[in-house]
């Protein structure tokens, strides 16, 4: 068995598995004979597809393995796929965008280094998972809230690194991650910011050093592997209030959008807010089947059905109100004032202490008080239950009520005419544009209804960019077509990107093709 060469060729596994296990330890490499190794190829991509699949894996456990593996690939011209946890499956999990890489795995990296309750901040590694540092605030009687994602069981630093999104004041606009760990293509050690200070104090403090803030050249890039991070958490306020706000026409998606823009933009709003489309909401707590067991997707008249009976409507808007017990009840007052002055729109909020949270019922008002579980695990099982799976196509999209319309307009006709549920859920990353993400759900036993879903996927990426669109993130097999969409003056930022790519990895070993950008050795291929 052979394993990708970036110099064009291929190399025989024997002398890297073997070099391998000298540095990190021969159970912590992983080839296709070991019980775990499946875990790390796309979790929804049928048995018979093996496009994003490694030929090995290995985990290391310090700073100084990685730099040993770095050299080692330079030296071998193997191709190197990082990741922290490999959860995020809507975009390929674990897989490597190359078939045949090494992938690096940070899972073993899982310390939490330090925690500054004064200052409010973290310093973790790239194993640390939601879960994990959440547990580590709560037992240590941190008086801290931390932001989460969905589903709490990926790695801080590699969802903050992909541009995931969390719900709190500190998720908006990915406010939460400050100062870096590097290592480089050639295995040399940087830290951004203050951090190339030796030992400066603010090196999680303050986002920027002297000269160019080169920070978000590690996002989701491939020009380095990230192995500290620093996260920002705020003190833990007196109460947060999860509201609920609900709209039964489908057509009050404009109200709604027009709304919560205006209440971000005058600061009444913070954090994430998210427009959930029914079958998204009703995804959280039920499966399709459950309602509708035909082929096609659901029908309108079922979704009003859904709605009305999970109390979802056909919008579910979620957001957080947090503060001092005046200050939520002042904000909630004028919330609810706002959207009730929209016809058939209803509120409701429920306040409560941090200490509370945790035992919220729904599992989507914890992870908006900060609450990290694995709950809406099933979201992706809506479609196939315990073998349901989905492929996110998720544009940015100005935040008005017209051109959400619009958007749903024209992309819903597009995903049900390949016998889909229109799914959407409209995150407001910040007070002016929202990251519209479609996900298209499927059972991943069923390979005529998974390859529909990937195809259609890519069709929606390029409709977008035909109407100026582009996506946030994309899942492996469309990352090409995704960076083919940022074409202005024939692709001056990608024609950018490339040349730094050649200077920092000019061997192109860090995971190439990531978000479009291959090595020069790679490109013609």
């Amino acid at each position: 068995m052979t394993t990708t060469d970036v110099r064009g060729g291929h190399v025989d596994l024997g002398e890297p598995v073997r070099r391998l296990r000298e540095i990190v330890g021969a159970e912590h490499v992983l080839t296709a004979g070991d019980e775990r190794f499946g875990e790390f190829r796309d979790p929804f991509q049928p048995e018979q597809w093996d496009e994003h699949t490694p030929a090995v894996v290995v985990q290391p456990r310090t700073t100084e393995e990685i730099q040993q593996i770095v050299r080692l690939a330079a030296e071998l011209g193997l191709a190197l796929w990082t990741n922290g946890q490999g959860r995020n499956n809507g975009y390929g999990g674990a897989g490597p965008r190359l078939r045949g890489s090494v992938t690096v795995n940070l899972r073993r990296m899982d310390r939490i280094l330090e925690l500054d309750e004064e200052l409010g901040y973290a310093l973790v590694e790239p194993g640390v998972s939601w879960l994990q540092l959440h547990a580590a605030l709560r037992d240590g009687g941190h008086r801290l809230l931390l932001s989460v994602p969905d589903i709490g069981w990926g790695s801080v630093v590699g969802n903050s690194l992909d541009h995931g999104v969390t719900y709190l004041p500190l998720g908006a606009d990915y406010a939460a991650p400050c100062g870096m760990e590097v290592v480089t293509a050639d295995g040399e050690l940087l830290r951004t910011g203050m951090g190339a200070v030796p030992g400066n104090p603010s090196w999680n403090l303050y986002k920027r050093g002297l000269g160019p803030s080169i920070d978000q050249l590690f996002m989701q890039s491939n020009l380095g592997i990230v192995t500290k991070m620093g996260v920002w958490l705020q003190p833990s306020p007196e109460y947060l209030m999860p509201v609920h706000v609900v709209a039964d026409d489908e057509r009050a998606i404009v109200g709604l959008v027009d709304t919560l823009r205006a209440l971000k933009l005058d600061g009444t709003v913070t954090g994430t807010p998210c427009i959930f489309s029914t079958t998204s909401a009703a995804g959280m707590v039920s499966n399709r089947r459950d309602w509708w067991d035909d082929e096609g997707p659901v029908p309108d008249e079922v979704l009003d059905r859904v709605g009305r009976e999970l109390g979802v409507g056909r919008w579910f808007l979620r957001l957080t109100l947090l503060g001092d017990g005046p200050v939520v009840d002042h904000h909630y007052g004028k919330v609810r004032a706002a959207f009730e002055a929209l016809p058939g729109v209803r509120v409701s909020g429920t306040k409560v202490t941090p200490e509370q949270a945790p035992g919220l019922e729904h599992p989507s008002d914890r992870v908006v008080t900060g609450v990290p579980s694995l709950d809406l695990v099933r979201m992706a099982e809506w479609n196939g239950g315990d073998t349901g799976g989905h492929v996110d196509f998720a544009p940015v999209v100005p935040l008005r009520g017209a051109e959400t319309w619009e958007f749903i307009r024209t992309f819903k006709p597009m995903v049900n005419a390949a016998g889909l549920d229109f799914n959407l859920v409209v995150m407001a990353i910040s007070a002016r544009s929202g990251l519209y993400v479609s996900g298209s759900k499927f059972d991943t036993t069923d390979l005529a209804e998974t390859r529909r879903a990937y195809e259609t996927a890519r069709e929606l990426i390029a409709e977008a960019g035909r109407r100026g669109y582009g996506v946030y993130r994309s899942h492996l097999h469309a990352m090409d077509l995704a960076a083919e969409q940022f074409s202005f003056n024939d692709h001056a930022y990608l024609r950018f990107v490339e040349k730094i790519k050649d200077a920092v990895d000019p061997a192109g070993i860090l995971s190439p093709g990531k978000q479009g950008i291959w090595p020069r050795s790679m490109r013609d291929r």
